[in-house]
């Protein structure tokens, strides 16, 4: 699955003991719990994130601890696309990479 906008990314999703594996192309894995949190720092910065599979959708929410920010990932394995959502985008930009790259 690609993310549709800005460059290409391949998002896969590995099961894992209590939850997924979530893979950004080959750079960035975050963590994802199923029924709780789980915490991560994929390039330093700490990540949670929580997610399920509805269906053939899977949803997770990522929330950037040390930012006030969060996004929504949806990955459809029915049309093979992800989209990742920003509640607010940052005044930085939406590179999900950018913000969890420790400064």
């Amino acid at each position: 699955m690609s993310l549709p906008h800005g460059r290409a990314t391949t998002v896969i999703v590995e099961p894992i003991d209590g939850g997924w594996l979530v893979r950004f192309g080959s750079l960035l894995v975050i963590e994802v719990g199923h029924g709780d949190w789980r915490e991560s720092s994929p390039l330093g910065r700490p990540v949670v994130a929580a997610g399920a599979w509805q269906g053939s959708t899977f949803v997770a929410d990522l929330y950037v601890i040390t930012a006030p920010h969060r996004v929504r990932l949806i990955l459809d394995t029915g049309t093979r696309t992800a989209t990742a959502t920003w509640s607010a985008v940052p005044l930085t930009g939406p590179s999900l990479e950018l913000h969890l790259r420790s400064p």
